[in-house]
Parts: C-alpha cells; sequence; structure tokens
C-alpha cells in the first residue's frame, strides 16, 4: 500500500514514452515550408479526430502516424499546427501538466458544454448534462467528492454508481464516470488510503479547468435554487470563481 494519503488511478495504458531514443534514430531532414505547412495541416485533423472521442494524444502517436523520418521537426510543425487550429477552427492546443507530452483541444468559443448542449441530442446531450452537474456538484463541497457522497448526489439524480444495468440514456454508468469521464479529462480519480475501508475521491480534471468556467458553473446552481439567488451567496465557491479569472 502506499504511503502517500492520495494516489492517482490509472485508467489509461501507462504507456512509458521515449522520445530522445525515439528522435535519434531519426534523420531529422530539413522540410521545406510546403512540407512543412502539409504535415501541419495532417496533425491537425489528427488531433481533431482525436477531439471528437474526447481522448488525449501523444506525441509519440503524432510522430509515428504523421511526422515519421521528420519527428526532429514536431516542435515547428506543432506550432504551425497549433497556429491553424486557433485561428481557423477556434481551438487551443494545451498539454497535460498531468502526463508530459500529451496534447488535449480546448474549445476556444465560451463553454463547450453550452455549445454542446445546443447541439447534441439524444445520449450524447444526456451525457453532457450528466457531466456538468457531477462538476457542478464536486466544485460545491469544495472542489472534492469523496466515492460516498457521490453515490448519495447522484442518487438524488435517480442514478445508481453501482447499477449493472445498462442504462437508457448513459449506458454503464460506472464505466461512463469512473473511465469514460477520467480518460477524456474531465474526472479526476484519487484513492484516499488513509480511509477504512479506503475510498475513491473525485475532483475535476484538466479538461474540466480548461473547459469550463467556475462563475459559470456557480450562476447555473443558482438558477437551480431559483430565488433570484446571487452567485456572491456562496463565498467561498464565489472567491474560487473569482480566482480562476
Amino acid at each position: 500500500m502506499s504511503r502517500n494519503k492520495r494516489t492517482v488511478l490509472v485508467i489509461e495504458d501507462d504507456e512509458e514514452e521515449d522520445y530522445q531514443s525515439q528522435s535519434q534514430s531519426q534523420t531529422g531532414a530539413q522540410l521545406s515550408p510546403e512540407d512543412k505547412t502539409k504535415l501541419a495541416g495532417i496533425v491537425c485533423n489528427f488531433l481533431l479526430v482525436a477531439e471528437s472521442k474526447k481522448i488525449p494524444v501523444k506525441r509519440s502517436d503524432i510522430v509515428k502516424a504523421v511526422l515519421k523520418e521528420h519527428g526532429r521537426q514536431f516542435t515547428a510543425v506543432m506550432a504551425q499546427a497549433t497556429d491553424i487550429l486557433e485561428k481557423v477552427f477556434a481551438y487551443k492546443v494545451v498539454e497535460l501538466e498531468s502526463k508530459k507530452n500529451n496534447y488535449i483541444l480546448i474549445n476556444n468559443i465560451g463553454t463547450a458544454h453550452s455549445d454542446n448542449e445546443n447541439t447534441c441530442k439524444g445520449s450524447d446531450a444526456a451525457k453532457i448534462g450528466l457531466l456538468t452537474c457531477i462538476l457542478a456538484g464536486i466544485f460545491m463541497t469544495g472542489e472534492l467528492m469523496p466515492e460516498g457522497s457521490m453515490k448519495e448526489y447522484l442518487k438524488k439524480l435517480d442514478i445508481d454508481l453501482d447499477s449493472k444495468e445498462v442504462h437508457p440514456a448513459f449506458g454503464n454508468i460506472s464505466k461512463l464516470i469512473n473511465q469514460d469521464f477520467v480518460r477524456q479529462k474531465y474526472l479526476e480519480i484519487t484513492q484516499d488510503t488513509t480511509a477504512d475501508p479506503p475510498t475513491r475521491e473525485y475532483r475535476w480534471g484538466e479538461r474540466a479547468h480548461h473547459e469550463l468556467s467556475k462563475k459559470d458553473v456557480l450562476e447555473l446552481v443558482c438558477k437551480v435554487y431559483g430565488n433570484n439567488m446571487r452567485p456572491q451567496t456562496w463565498t467561498t465557491q464565489w472567491r474560487v470563481a473569482q480566482g480562476q479569472e
């Protein structure tokens, strides 16, 4: 058992990426401006496809699938791809702090969940709504929610985290929350090993921090409560939201 109080649960493959040895085996051939632009466009498409699945992209994947023998040109090509994605597609390329050389795209046009709820239908819209509720609940409980509290919170939404049945809108609830949302970097799950028995704790993932405005989340909570409640009523959360700006 780890001596640390909390350890991050690894949901995705913990693949060790060795970029130095990889680049040493490549020629580092110079690229013409035209070739560099072409590769940057392919990298954009590669990242956009991954974004549609909400999964991070490894640097090694880009080198292997796109750059190949031009791996040493990664920085220059990635810079151009980043510029194209921002100016043409309104996406910002973000390198994950928790896992170096892993990248995600962030929608620069407002809060992604607000946009998606207007365009998505059926189960996708339902999942976005559930995710928003979960993130709001975590934020309002001090940015950390123990597993027991999460289960009680979801029960109020008529959702059983332990259910083995396939939900008509969400499918496998446990997999969606504990694996899919984690893999997509919307949630982070840590293990509190000091508890008896050890228990999971839920926090916002890196994508959530980039895509969601805590002020918008707080305003949404106020709308749910009604009675003209103002965000400033929640003094702790309001202070955190102000600090995000």
